[in-house]
């Protein structure tokens, strides 16, 4: 009897095998879905928003320890408003036996010996490409009232019912424009950083082929964690959960044919920070202009476009200075409240020569050019990272040596230290150091954690005055088609790095320690 089956068994084993080796990770809107906390080390167990640190007494990139290991795969500290889940511990198969009169010949040994070897292969690839249970937060309902009551101390008209609504749609926005294939649709509803942020995403899964896809999408809940402000911004930072079908599919598949295959995967729940800020002093306006297709200054119709200026008062409606634009998306394990930029070694020096710069913004443009490195690397196409690098992008200074990155999701992106330059000194710059803790699978292999330092420069007599607009001309401020526009169509000012805003000098690997400075490294020697 086994005899007579065993074909039939060992093709249904090989074409399980099959299945399980050809299936796709996901890549849903945020990445955080394969997100991979990269280990914190001992001298640092929360980022600058909740910690403080230590000036160095170097004039470099002093700070930086470069002794983390590249990869790492190990989950970040614990903290008391994220809970982490156990790993889940995979499944088990087991099997019956059968019996002959005349006892079990060698084919059926061999055979049977194959159909076992079979399956576990088969369990041993599930359980090698396994995905932890990701974190979770809980809302602590004290921090939650004291955020509301602040917000409505400035600002009266603020409703936490409709905020938490507005919240929804926008996650309802972004998902649409991500299965479409384009993020122009939600464009006016999130900064430059996450709309590149996004895009790029798209380009890396199409670029192999591919796009993701969910089925029966949902909003399971959207809850106020916290909220802070500063003498540039108000901030809000919303608990969001979602809860989706979703895999990747060929690039060219039909919707019909991608929707029956996104029912088969699981159903699961996904939570993320999302972060909106607003320019302080602005008060809450009716409904939602953005998403209504109304500026949110002048409240004039605003054409879905790809520029996101407004014809009439040209208002960038995505810059923040209006109204409430999402700047930035958290992972659990790397999410803290509490921003304090005062604790910020130099920052209270650059702001006294620039009233208006801001973390939001250095983080956001820190994005921007995260996005673009990665898109550099995978693509071996420097010239995309022009604009945004001092001078010519060079792959040693630069880290771009060509690789398959896949899965791309960035945890958390933080100012840790900035240095002000000289006014009239020529030469002189202005100096922050952005630590970006992200992960990837790196040349076919599951996701890992790793710790980027992005050093950004710029002259020392420039000052902030675009908001979080990024993607316009920083001289005439004509919106720009492509992010990595050589030249304005408008005013004809070639982009060079540095030349009138914030661009990458340096990239080091590793996390940024405060307790290390070039002292250090002379002692060791």
């Amino acid at each position: 009897m086994l005899r007579r089956h065993l074909p039939w068994l060992v093709g249904a084993c090989l074409l399980l095998t099959g299945m399980i080796l050809d299936s796709s990770s996901d890549a849903r809107p945020g990445g955080g879905r394969s997100y991979s906390a990269p280990s914190r080390s001992s001298s640092r167990s929360s980022p600058s928003r909740s910690s403080s640190y230590r000036s160095s007494s170097s004039s470099s990139s002093g700070g930086y320890r470069s002794t983390t290991p590249r990869y790492s795969s190990s989950s970040g500290s614990s903290r008391t408003t994220v809970v982490v889940l156990p790993t889940s511990s995979g499944s088990s198969y087991g099997g019956g036996s059968g019996s002959s009169r005349s006892g079990p010949s060698i084919g059926m040994i061999v055979g049977i010996t194959l159909v076992v070897a079979i399956v576990v292969i088969a369990l041993v690839v599930v359980l090698s490409r396994g995905k932890k249970e990701r974190a979770k937060i809980a809302v602590d309902t004290g921090l939650q009232q004291r955020a509301i009551l602040a917000l409505q101390k400035q600002d009266p008209g603020f409703n936490q019912g409709a905020f938490v609504e507005r919240t929804k749609a926008t996650m309802a926005k972004v998902n649409e424009a991500w299965l479409g294939g384009s993020m122009v649709p939600a464009r006016r509803l999130i900064s430059d950083g996450v709309f590149i942020r996004f895009q790029t995403q798209l380009a890396l899964l199409k670029a192999d082929g591919l796009k993701n896809w969910m089925a029966e999408w949902s909003v399971v809940s959207a809850d106020i964690l916290a909220a802070e402000a500063d003498e540039n911004y108000d901030s809000i930072h919303m608990k969001v959960v979602g809860k989706a079908r979703d895999l990747e599919v060929p690039f060219a598949t039909p919707k019909e044919e991608a929707d029956k295959k996104a029912r088969s995967a699981p159903l699961e729940e996904y939570h993320e920070v999302w972060s909106f800020i607003r320019r302080r002093g602005q008060k809450s306006k009716e409904g939602v202009p953005a998403l209504e297709g109304r500026c949110p200054s002048c409240g004039a119709d605003m054409p879905l476009s790809e520029s996101v200026r407004c014809e009439y008062c040209k208002a960038v409606a995505n810059s923040g200075e209006h109204d409430w634009v999402l700047a930035e998306i958290t992972q659990p394990e790397e999410w803290m409240p509490g921003a304090v930029v005062d604790k910020i070694p130099g920052f209270s020096a650059l702001k006294l020569k620039d009233p208006t710069v801001s973390r939001q913004e250095l983080e956001d443009r820190a994005s921007v050019i995260f996005w673009k490195w990665i898109e550099s690397k995978v693509t071996g196409k420097l010239d995309n990272l022009a604009r945004y690098s001092l001078g010519k992008p060079e792959p040693g200074r630069l880290e771009l040596a060509k690789v398959k990155l896949r899965e791309v999701a960035v945890g958390s992106s933080e100012v840790v230290k900035v240095e002000a330059g000289q006014p009239g000194v020529e030469g002189s710059m202005d100096q922050v150091l952005i630590e970006i803790r992200w992960s990837a699978s790196v040349e076919g292999n599951p996701p890992e954690g790793m710790i980027h330092v992005f050093v950004l420069q710029r002259p020392a007599a420039l000052q902030s005055k675009r908001g979080l607009a990024s993607l316009d001309c920083p001289n005439c401020a004509g919106p720009l088609p492509e992010s990595d526009a050589a030249f304005c169509s408008y005013c004809g000012e070639a982009f060079t790095g540095g030349k009138q805003e914030w661009a990458l000098s340096t990239v080091l690997t590793g996390e940024y320690d405060p307790d290390w400075n070039d002292e250090d490294d002379d002692d060791e020697e």
